[in-house]
């Protein structure tokens, strides 16, 4: 695999949203798209002129619907592994500039489905999801 292919599936430190005030920032100033699966949290970032897209995102599965933290790191993992392979679509749909993002897991959804087929309905959910920001 070459180093340009390489980078473009790649999802780098600095391409992750840390800490509690940013989310906090995004969930109080942010529109919501959801799916049966994922609700995707996101925030238009208005940055001086700057030719690349700066977008960051965030993962979470609620204590409350998951109680095992096993069961949410995996969920999460596979969050930012779908995440991470079709984040080219977002990036190459026009009108996007800088955004931060919050995946989570939609209240409907049925963890005991998740667990079993998350990777398959994940990838489907996180295209639809990217066809509906606006």
């Amino acid at each position: 695999m070459s180093q340009q292919t390489q980078n473009k599936f790649n999802l780098r430190k600095d391409e992750i949203l840390r800490g509690f005030e940013s989310y906090k920032k995004v969930f109080r100033n942010s529109r919501t798209a959801e799916t049966r699966y994922l609700k995707l949290y996101y925030q238009k970032k208005e940055l001086p002129e700057s030719p690349q897209i700066k977008i960051r995102v965030g993962f979470t599965v609620s204590k409350k619907k998951l109680k095992k933290a096993v069961l949410r790191n995996r969920i999460k993992r596979l969050l930012k592994e779908c995440y991470r392979l079709n984040k080219q679509s977002l990036l190459n749909k026009p009108g996007i500039k800088s955004m931060d993002l919050i995946l989570t897991v939609n209240d409907g959804a049925g963890f005991d489905e998740l667990c079993r087929n998350g990777f398959r309905l994940f990838n489907g959910d996180i295209l639809l999801l990217f066809g509906k920001i606006k």
